[in-house]
């Protein structure tokens, strides 16, 4: 289902755009979200420019090579299932947009399994 594979990279587009845009910003708002400026904030926002920047150029180039798509999407599934762990505040947006994603990239792995 290469369709799926194309919706996952595109997830990563629209969520990561806007928020990538207003942490480089130095949006307010975000601070209740991700803290303030912080290397530890500025490292996260290292990481999502990538997973942009990579589900961008991806999309753009129509490459749906499996073991490009579970590389990018296992990372971000360990890395989500983590932070639903780690987070304290279970109200925090991030905790929810974070398992949904996770849910979303974890059903277009199921369904583009790797060839043995």
């Amino acid at each position: 289902m290469e369709a799926l594979i194309w919706a996952s990279y595109s997830i990563n587009v629209i969520v990561l755009l806007p928020i990538c845009a207003f942490l480089l910003m130095g949006s307010r708002r975000l601070v209740e979200v991700f803290g303030g400026d912080t290397t530890a904030r500025q490292i996260l926002l290292c990481m999502y420019l990538t997973l942009l920047t990579l589900s961008l150029y991806l999309l753009l180039t129509r490459n749906a090579n499996l073991t490009v798509a579970w590389t990018v999407f296992s990372f971000q599934i360990v890395y989500k299932i983590l932070s639903l762990l780690l987070i304290k505040n279970k109200r925090a947006p991030v905790y929810w947009f974070n398992l949904v994603i996770a849910l979303f990239h974890s059903m277009t792995l199921a369904f583009n399994p790797l060839p043995h």
